[in-house]
């Protein structure tokens, strides 16, 4: 399960975040580019799957708080947020598209490197909000039910400045749970991963 510590922390960050003068709010969107992991194994067995990454995006607010030596900020996200992998069975079968929407809820810490440029360290927690599958025949189907509702993992990354206001980011999300929920094969000693891997590009605009 996802540490159950996460929304307590969140929660106590709140106060914080929002009553101190060195609080800064802001909004955030930009392209994800996702390569999922996901495996199927029979009987142990990792099944052959050619798998590529796709397109998404993402898009929320956020709150930020910098603590006094200026050089380090807590920020708080709230991202609707697209993920999901492309997979084939052979090269010359045709391509099953796996497309996994969430809100998610980064909570980082980003360091001052140099004036411009800070890395960034943490973790997210997701709440799936859907799931579709566009299978071989070309029908997209609803696949909710196929996945558990958490996701969690680490954040890491890097934020560029430009000034006061605008900022660019890449971040690298790793999710560590197996939030997979699906028994596609009944009667068979089947088991299938899957797991968030999501490289963000996004831009900043920060009040």
């Amino acid at each position: 399960m996802y540490p159950k510590f996460y929304p307590v922390l969140i929660i106590a960050c709140l106060p914080l975040l929002l009553f101190s003068q060195n609080t800064r709010f802001g909004l955030k969107g930009g392209l994800n580019l996702s390569h999922d992991k996901f495996q199927n194994y029979n009987n142990g067995v990792l099944l052959d799957l050619v798998s590529e990454a796709d397109q998404y995006f993402h898009i929320g607010g956020l709150i930020e708080f910098m603590i006094p030596d200026k050089k380090t900020q807590f920020q708080l996200e709230v991202l609707y947020t697209g993920g999901g992998t492309i997979i084939q069975e052979s090269e010359i079968s045709n391509r099953i598209e796996i497309n996994v929407n969430q809100l998610a809820l980064p909570l980082i810490v980003k360091f001052e490197v140099t004036e411009d440029w800070s890395f960034i360290s943490g973790s997210y927690l997701g709440y799936i909000l859907n799931a579709k599958e566009k299978n071989r025949w070309g029908t997209t189907v609803n696949i909710k039910d196929d996945f558990l509702l958490l996701d969690f993992g680490f954040v890491s990354g890097f934020e560029l400045r430009v000034n006061n206001s605008l900022f660019f980011d890449v971040r690298y999300n790793f999710g560590l749970l197996n939030f997979n929920d699906s028994n596609p094969f009944a009667g068979i000693e089947t088991e299938r991963i899957y797991k968030n891997r999501t490289v963000h590009y996004g831009v900043v605009y920060k009040f």
